[in-house]
């Protein structure tokens, strides 16, 4: 039977609070879709809408963050501009997410996450339509710096947008927390793999206005799904307060995240540096290089879904503990490590067969964090406010960002005086000190498992 996360709900309708808590919160148990309906005030069908919706948005706004990846370096080789700035102005949007995700959590508190979802969506419906006309500034400084400053407004938006698809997931379906997240987290990985490609393709179409006109299109077109189909979901602060920092002073409560994080920085680590260790190598150009992280992130995409009804229904800790060894030891055999290169040659086929393991295993050390960080919070101290709940949230949103921006930036510094076996092979030994954090966490939360079982009416781990 599922392990499942408990849940506090204002919404609920024909029965008391104490009651819905008592049967969510159990890891042994539960709840029909006729339950579940009767405890909240829209059904299945307008859940799994609301659900829909809200993947939408987040495709949209993902796809807003990698599209111009493939035609801004060439936009602004065209115009002059170094490569410095487009790094600058493609890095805007993932640092706005870090900094935004913890302020919408605390947003979450005290207003409705459907108007906040409207909210994000109209302006960045608007900032979108706006970042097409900028490409018509003549004057460089001036395109710089209106340009820069609509990503980082489409970087809040997103983030804004990232924690409400989250907090509203995660109270319609407490019970299949896990598998959510990796439908949800499928969805983002498909559209920073395919909007590059879609920016190329209508960058050469119709060129930079293009490009941002047909995406803010779909923008608007979430705008006008969401007015119709999302349900307000009811994810204000409750009577058991609750608050950020005291969230952060918990370190084995936000490490889960942390641990995604990791996870995100040698999922991103190899990507600036493929394509000039495949040209080196195999005499192979980008549309190889593409191809490999093609299958790179469909194996995330594959998995997925499977793997996050399997975290529901079995212990998510033992998934967790596999990618913090089975991560860095696939890093072995990108270049191959040295010393490996007796047993196994670098070869396209290597290379191609170790980037979809990679692409497999990484979902086995993001997809639990969310779970296992409720589980925490309640082992320690029982219930979890609404409040509690919004910033675990956005913390754990913040982490995949985080991960990709310092995945991306350690790689280039490392690789100007490593090559690309040592540059991984270095990178995963460094990786080897997060396994030893793993064990010390799951001693500690099993440590407080075991104490909160003393009492027969706590309510049990997912370690138990």
């Amino acid at each position: 039977m599922p392990s499942t996360v408990g849940t506090d709900d204002s919404n609920m309708i024909n029965e008391s609070t104490e009651t819905f808590e008592a049967r969510v919160e159990t890891p042994n148990e539960t709840m029909s879709d006729d339950e579940m309906t009767e405890i909240l005030p829209f059904s299945f069908r307008e859940r799994i809408i609301t659900f829909v919706i809200i993947n939408f948005a987040l495709f949209i706004s993902y796809a807003l963050y990698s599209l111009p990846g493939a035609f801004l370096p060439l936009y602004d080789l065209d115009r002059g501009i170094s490569s410095g700035i487009t790094g600058l102005i493609l890095a805007c949007v993932p640092l706005c997410y870090i900094v935004v995700c913890p302020i919408a959590g605390k947003l979450l508190d005290r207003y409705s996450s459907k108007k906040m979802l409207l909210l994000a969506c109209g302006m960045l419906t608007v900032i979108t339509f706006v970042c097409a006309a900028v490409g018509k500034i003549h004057n460089n400084k001036l395109f710089i710096l209106a340009i820069i400053v609509l990503r980082l407004f489409q970087g809040a938006c997103g983030g804004l947008i990232d924690v409400i698809a989250f907090a509203i997931t995660t109270k319609i379906f407490p019970d299949n927390i896990a598998l959510t997240t990796s439908i949800i987290e499928t969805s983002l990985n498909v559209a920073v793999a395919i909007a590059p490609f879609l920016g190329g393709v209508l960058y050469t179409a119709g060129g930079f206005y293009l490009s941002f006109v047909v995406t803010a299109g779909g923008v608007a077109l979430v705008l006008i799904t969401s007015i119709y189909g999302v349900s307000d979901v009811n994810t204000k602060r409750d009577d058991a307060g609750g608050d950020l920092l005291g969230v952060v002073k918990q370190v084995a409560v936000w490490f889960p995240a942390w641990h995604s994080a990791a996870c995100m920085i040698l999922f991103n680590y190899y990507i600036p540096i493929l394509s000039p260790y495949v040209q080196a190598t195999f005499g192979e150009g980008p549309q190889f290089s593409g191809f490999l992280l093609m299958v790179n992130t469909a194996g995330i995409c594959i998995a997925a879904p499977f793997l996050g009804h399997a975290m529901d229904r079995f212990n998510p800790y033992i998934f967790f503990v596999a990618s913090s060894v089975l991560l860095p030891v696939c890093y072995w055999f990108l270049g191959p490590a040295p010393f490996l290169s007796e047993l196994i040659g670098a070869s396209k086929t290597q290379l191609a067969v170790v980037l979809v393991l990679i692409g497999l295993i990484v979902p086995l050390g993001c997809y639990p964090g969310l779970l296992i960080m409720y589980d925490v919070y309640k082992v320690r101290f029982g219930k979890i406010p609404q409040s509690v709940k919004n910033y675990i949230t956005a913390i754990y949103c913040a982490s995949f960002p985080l991960g990709g921006f310092i995945g991306s930036a350690i790689s280039g510094l490392i690789s100007e005086f490593l090559p690309f076996a040592d540059a991984t092979m270095y990178v995963s030994f460094a990786y080897f000190a997060e396994t030893l954090l793993m064990v010390v966490f799951v001693i500690t939360v099993y440590r407080d498992k075991r104490a909160s079982t003393s009492d027969k009416d706590e309510t049990k781990s997912l370690l138990s």
